[in-house]
This record gives C-alpha cells, structure tokens and sequence, in this order.
C-alpha cells in the first residue's frame, strides 16, 4: 500500500510494488511534484470566500508550488488556509479591492497579511505564518530577530558593502554611526543623532532632521515645487523649498503655511504671454521697510522672491527683478 511524505506529499512506493509501472509512479507522483514544490507558479482566484488550498497526496494541488500568485478583484477580506505543514513560499499578492487578503493554517486562528501588490517569503513551521520581513521565532539569531522593514529604530547590523539600497516608508531614527555607500532612499521623516556618512545618491522625500552638524560634499540640490495660478494663492513651506508660479491672472499670495524656522528658498514668479499681471501679498510676507516689490510686466518676464521662515507663519523677503 502506498505511503506518502508528510510535507509535500510524494509518493513511497513499497518494496516490490507497481511492478512495471514503477518508472511511472517515481516520474508522476515523486519527480514531477518535486518540481512543483521547488518551482511550480500557482495562480489562486479571489473575490469574496475564504479559500483552502487544495493538497492531494501523490498528485498535483495548489498548496504544493513554491509560487503562489492570488488575482481577482476583493469585495471582502480573503483567507487563505494553507496545509498545516513546515514549507516556505512565495506569495505575490496581485488583487485588487480594498480588502486584504490573509494568510493561516488549520492549526491556529492566527493571520498573517499579504500586503496588496506586494511580493515577498513566508514561512509556515507547521502552525504559523511568517513573514519572510519577520524572522522573530526562527532561531535565527540575535541580528535576525530585528524586524527589519517594521520597525523604525530597527537597522540589520551588516557591512557597509552589503548596503545598496535602503528604502523606508515610516519616520526612523538613527542612533549609531552608519556609512551608506550605496543609493539610499528615505520617504519617512529621517532623524541623525550621530555620525552618518552618505557617500552615494542619497534621496529624501521627507524631513531630515540632524541632531549636530551635517556636512554634504557634493552638490545639494531641491526641485522647484509648481503652486498654480489663481486670484488667491497659499504657500505650502512643506511642499519644498523652491517655488514656481506663472502668473495667468492678478493674484494675491495670500497665506504661508507650515514653514519650518530656518527654512530659506526661492519662489520664482514668471508672467504669462500676456503680461502685466499683478502680484498682492499677504500679511506672512515682511519685505525690506515694508514695502512689496513691484513685479516686472512683460511677457514671459521673470521674477524672484528669495525668502526666509522666520515664524512658522511668517516669511521675510527680498527681490530679484526682472531677471532675463
């Protein structure tokens, strides 16, 4: 009688057995499966029901492939119950839908997200789904327990060779000496405390923040933030620190908000291709004795407004005029 493996459900043949099918048996219920289960690409559909992985012994099933893709558009949250035996996968989640789709076994009523559009290992010890961004419970070690990718305070301790590519989308703090010698991508709010040393493309799209001197040996530079025209404008200081407006009707720039103290830039004011337009402003900006400049008329004529925060509500200004 045939037996199968516990894990990935190969069949055992016994001693004597399948006499001239044998080749058969070992090619369909053992080699084939065995290549499922390294690099088999299942495609799961999904929509609203919970759904438990088909697992047959000795022939093919969704839950024996390395590769499980789930599709469909969600109109409710989506379990997926998969075999409660140790295998590890990889889970691409490719729905649509405001809803989630989660990972378990029948061995616990505990869930672990697939994060929508996300690709990424997950681990089942036979209970439990892990993430492959969480090791915490493999016996790993200490470095592997740090949950990188989940928590802010949380750098992998390793060289700085082994460093390329560093993406976070929350607010980190860094509290220890790090080299970065690779491209470095930030979108949270980035706090130094020490000594850190960018010596690659570095990219921040939110706060920095340095708790002592920061030095930059290269160039340093911020793209011109587009405000669109209109008869009343605010500047939004957290947008950047360089401005643009072309001018398409007499306007006033009325309000200055969310500025940072010590934030300086440019708000450059261009004319459109009629000209004469007119430029008011707001009680936030504070010009040289009081008195705001006069922007230049012609067409496509060029102006430049070189600010600094000195409040968070209040901007002090000088002019450039007429700039060719």
């Amino acid at each position: 009688m045939a037996t199968f493996t516990s894990r990935i459900r190969l069949e055992k043949q016994d001693n004597g057995s399948n006499s001239g099918t044998w080749g058969t048996v070992l090619n369909q219920k053992v080699i084939d499966l065995v290549d499922d289960a390294i690099a088999g690409y299942t495609i799961v559909s999904c929509s609203s029901a919970d759904i438990t992985l088909s697992s047959n012994n000795g022939s093919a099933d969704q839950s024996r492939s390395a590769v499980l893709e789930f599709q469909g558009t969600l109109t409710s949250n989506v379990g997926i119950t998969i075999p409660s035996v140790s295998k590890i996968y990889f889970v691409k989640n490719n729905t649509s839908g405001s809803y989630a789709i989660t990972l378990k076994t029948a061995a616990t009523t505990a869930k672990t997200t697939v994060t929508q559009g996300g690709t990424g290992p997950f681990v089942c010890d036979a209970v439990n789904v892990i993430t492959g961004a969480d090791t915490t419970g493999l016996g790993l070690g200490t470095a592997a327990t740090l949950n990188f990718g989940t928590a802010d305070a949380n750098l992998i301790p390793v060289s700085s060779a082994d460093i390329r590519y560093i993406p976070t989308s929350t607010s980190s703090t860094i509290s220890s000496n790090k080299v970065f010698s690779g491209t470095v991508i930030t979108s949270g709010t980035n706090t130094f405390t020490s000594i850190t040393t960018h010596s690659g493309k570095s990219v921040f799209t939110a706060e920095v923040s340095a708790a002592s001197s920061a030095t930059f040996s290269g160039a340093v530079g911020t793209p011109e933030v587009s405000i669109a025209s209109a008869t009343s404008m605010n500047v939004d200081f957290s947008a950047g620190n360089n401005f643009a407006i072309t001018l398409g009707t007499n306007a006033t720039l009325a309000g200055a908000v969310n500025g940072k103290v010590g934030q300086s830039g440019t708000i450059t004011i261009t004319q459109d291709g009629t000209g004469s337009r007119t430029l008011s402003y707001g009680a936030s900006y504070n010009f040289p004795s009081g008195t705001a400049p006069t922007l230049s008329t012609a067409a496509a004529a060029k102006d430049i407004i070189v600010y600094k925060v000195r409040e968070v509500s209040s901007v002090d200004c000088a002019s450039l005029l007429n700039l060719s």
